[in-house]
């Protein structure tokens, strides 16, 4: 029993039925559930995203506040990294910026990468132009840490030519297919593991290694004498442009 402030005294009831009957209906509002809030799907952010006009011209507060996609990223940034990612891709952020905003994870890798690849690697040639780059024996260089194995290229009437035996991460053809650069794993005393780039000449046949060292390299296009990736997708990611003509060689190896 409790007392009303009239000098009576009122009994709780135990029924919560008979108890909601008691309660004000201006009230009884606030003992609704909310509906559920709805996500926005992967569709409808692109749709949105598509919708501005001049995108490229525009900061990246103005991409998400024209888009309408603001609100949505906010939420996304801070409980679904993966949807706050889709919304940057949409709205054209590059890589590096979308890294530094929303941080980088094995889940937000694109692929190819270093730790999943495939194991065939076509040059898109026909006839006696067509080459096959071809991994095997693929395993970690440490626990979670990315592939490497033994890299091949077979060519149009099946001869296999080995290019060296620690390679791993997705390799990338010339347009022509006549070159190919392949990431190689090297080790040294002073540097640990390490990632070297070496391109392959079939006009040549030889492999030449390249000087410079990288952490992790996720090469994505070879054009010209221009190679254009990342070193070190997920930690401390740095934009790879490594122009082959006025790099410094390691050595070359003839390939048969």
């Amino acid at each position: 029993m409790f007392n009303n402030g009239s000098g009576k005294s009122a009994v709780f009831l135990k029924s919560s039925s008979l108890f909601a009957n008691l309660v004000p209906q201006h009230y009884k509002s606030y003992t609704n559930p909310l509906p559920p809030i709805r996500k926005m799907t992967k569709e409808e952010i692109y749709e949105k995203a598509n919708s501005v006009v001049g995108i490229e011209g525009m900061t990246g507060n103005e991409r998400l506040y024209v888009s309408g996609l603001m609100d949505e990223f906010e939420k996304a940034k801070k409980s679904d990294k993966y949807k706050a990612r889709t919304i940057l891709q949409a709205l054209k952020f590059d890589e590096l910026s979308i890294g530094g905003i929303v941080g980088f994870s094995m889940d937000s890798l694109k692929y190819p990468n270093a730790w999943d690849f495939p194991n065939e690697n076509s040059n898109g040639q026909e006839d006696e132009n067509k080459a096959t780059l071809e991994y095997s024996n693929l395993n970690e260089v440490g626990m979670g840490a990315p592939l490497s194995g033994k890299c091949k290229v077979k060519l149009n009437d099946n001869k296999e030519i080995l290019i060296f035996e620690n390679c791993g991460g997705p390799a990338i053809w010339t347009r022509n297919g006549q070159k190919v650069a392949v990431p190689i794993w090297d080790r040294s005393f002073f540097n640990g593991t390490f990632q070297r780039i070496g391109i392959v000449d079939l006009k040549k046949k030889t492999l030449t290694k390249y000087k410079k060292k990288f952490r992790v390299l996720d090469l994505r296009s070879f054009s010209g004498n221009n190679i254009i990736g990342f070193d070190s997708p997920i930690h401390r990611i740095k934009k790879l442009e490594f122009d082959y003509i006025n790099e410094t060689i390691e050595n070359i190896i003839r390939i048969k």
